[in-house]
């Protein structure tokens, strides 16, 4: 905690909506949160002053749609798994296959070893496409060594004044209330379970 700077006191509506997002947490230690709440005026100041500016009082808050990013990393896993079992394929079993895919060709097509190649090569292709697409979601929803740095300490404070690991259960109910910290406080930080995982891991 930034102890030698002016807090960023929150307004009434503010620290109003802090404390109900506490309690419906069932965080109930009041004495917890009186510090949890002064603790975070101390970070938001700090924050503020590295990021170089004030925040809004409200503001949208960005959100990051996981979705698309986990349905990328299953379908790499996927494809990966099937081009290892093709290039492993017993040559038995590569002539049983390529029997029966020529038979039920519409176009009465041969199929032959070239062929299983080919998919190979196709199925690698599209893997690679996943697997870059993956590295440009990460990039996009990468933190700020500012932000990092703001969600770090009030992990911290939330570790000390409730005296509960943020990490836990997946990071719940810490994310939970992080998230509605950064809408109270309007800041744009979008947060992903991604790059949450790695700074809670060193609390505590």
């Amino acid at each position: 905690m930034t102890r030698f700077m002016t807090p960023r006191y929150f307004t009434q509506t503010q620290q109003a909506a802090v404390e109900q997002a506490v309690r419906q947490l069932n965080l109930v230690d009041e004495e917890g949160l009186r510090i949890f709440i002064i603790a975070l005026e101390y970070e938001l100041a700090e924050y503020e002053k590295l990021a170089g500016t004030t925040a809004p009082t409200v503001a949208p808050q960005a959100v990051v749609n996981e979705q698309p990013l986990a349905a990328l990393q299953t379908l790499t896993r996927e494809l990966d798994r099937v081009i290892l079992q093709l290039k492993q394929l017993p040559e038995q079993a590569q002539q049983q296959l390529l029997t029966q895919l020529s038979a039920e060709d519409r176009f009465a097509r041969p199929h032959t070893k070239s062929y299983l190649d080919a998919m190979v090569i196709e199925l690698s292709r599209i893997s690679t496409v996943c697997a870059q697409l993956q590295e440009g979601v990460a990039e996009r929803t990468r933190l700020s060594a500012t932000e990092s740095h703001f969600i770090s300490m009030v992990a911290e404070a939330y570790f000390e004044c409730f005296e509960l690991h943020p990490r836990e259960n997946d990071g719940e109910p810490f994310a939970t209330l992080l998230q509605r910290i950064l809408e109270i406080c309007g800041l744009k930080i979008a947060l992903s379970s991604a790059v949450l995982q790695p700074i809670l891991s060193k609390i505590g």
